[in-house]
């Protein structure tokens, strides 16, 4: 029988997201805690949309083996202008930027048909389609472009994740999935409870905002870092909130994404702990069906000052790894 995972609970006692204390160890069933499956959170007809991208390359490595996506099915974009992220990320934005520009479909990796691997045959079942629902999508593809720039990936500057359609291309523009990784204000605050309140806010924004811009049956994406301070987000409260669902959450496996680096908002560098050594997971959320719904209170994102003297001992153990996440992105 596979063993129960133990929850942390905030103060009014709601649960939590679960930390990953024990990844990649075994448990008393002999089962690891994580897959190492790649996670396949896109079909290759799909339209992806990537906001708060950093330096670009996660654009980057979703171009390559083993994802080898369709440049032109890609809209990626930065808050930052081109001239920022030069500043900001001098030893990568450019070079990356360049490589998106260059890219065409002929450099894709070709793809056999029956070369389907598990993780593919993994995403089929949580993301199925109907044929009703397939020829809709196929619709869309045929009538909403996909690039100003053919074979291209369509790259745009200044793109506030919490205000999508104040950009024009957006605004005309519906996507099969949306993805953001690492969001983090990179606010700079000490304070922890502020902090995660700012990046809450972040968050509960960013799920408003790309409504307008998803397909009925998309998807978006989130991957965050496990633990503290990222496990008191409550993203998946945050989520449902806004009118999304979990679908589906694994762990995010930094090999399956080639050269791709964790940036901090405010600049290169690294956290304490390596990015790389650090445990993240990704989660899925596609809209509520509107019968689905129900009438729960919104998730909680003001949180009490004072917590007391457990949560205050948890968290002061998990402070060392997670010391500079203020900056994180």
């Amino acid at each position: 029988m596979k063993p129960k995972s133990k929850k942390i609970r905030n103060e009014r006692g709601r649960p939590l997201p679960i930390t990953a204390t024990n990844t990649g160890k075994r448990g008393a069933g002999g089962s690891s805690s994580y897959s190492n499956k790649l996670l396949k959170f896109y079909d290759d007809s799909n339209d992806i949309l990537l906001v708060g991208e950093g330096d670009f390359s996660f654009t980057k490595a979703l171009l390559l083996p083993p994802h080898s996506c369709a440049p032109d099915r890609i809209t990626t974009t930065v808050f930052d202008s081109r001239d920022d992220l030069r500043e900001k990320y001098p030893d990568t934005a450019e070079t990356n930027i360049k490589f998106l520009e260059e890219y065409t479909v002929s450099e894709k990796a070709v793809k056999h048909n029956n070369d389907k691997s598990e993780s593919e045959e993994d995403y089929e079942h949580y993301y199925p389609h109907s044929d009703e629902e397939q020829e809709h999508y196929n619709a869309d593809a045929a009538t909403d472009g996909h690039s100003d720039v053919p074979e291209k990936v369509k790259i745009l500057y200044k793109v506030d994740a919490t205000a999508l359609t104040k950009t024009k291309h957006l605004r005309k523009r519906k996507f099969d999935c949306c993805v953001f990784n690492f969001p983090h204000t990179g606010s700079g605050i000490k304070d922890q409870d502020r902090n995660i309140l700012k990046n809450q806010e972040l968050l509960a924004g960013f799920f408003k905002s790309v409504i307008s811009v998803l397909k009925p049956r998309g998807t978006v994406v989130v991957t965050i870092f496990d633990g503290p301070p990222y496990s008191l987000w409550n993203l998946k409260d945050l989520a449902k909130a806004s009118g999304f669902e979990t679908v589906r959450s694994g762990k995010f496996v930094w090999d399956h994404y080639e050269d791709y680096k964790h940036r901090k908002t405010s600049g290169m560098g690294e956290t304490t702990k390596k990015s790389q050594e650090r445990d993240a997971r990704t989660y899925i959320f596609r809209l509520l069906d509107p019968a689905k719904k129900d009438t729960a209170p919104p998730a909680n994102l003001k949180r009490k000052q004072g917590r007391n003297r457990k949560d205050d001992k948890r968290t002061k153990r998990t402070r060392d790894d997670s010391s500079d996440s203020a900056d994180d992105d």
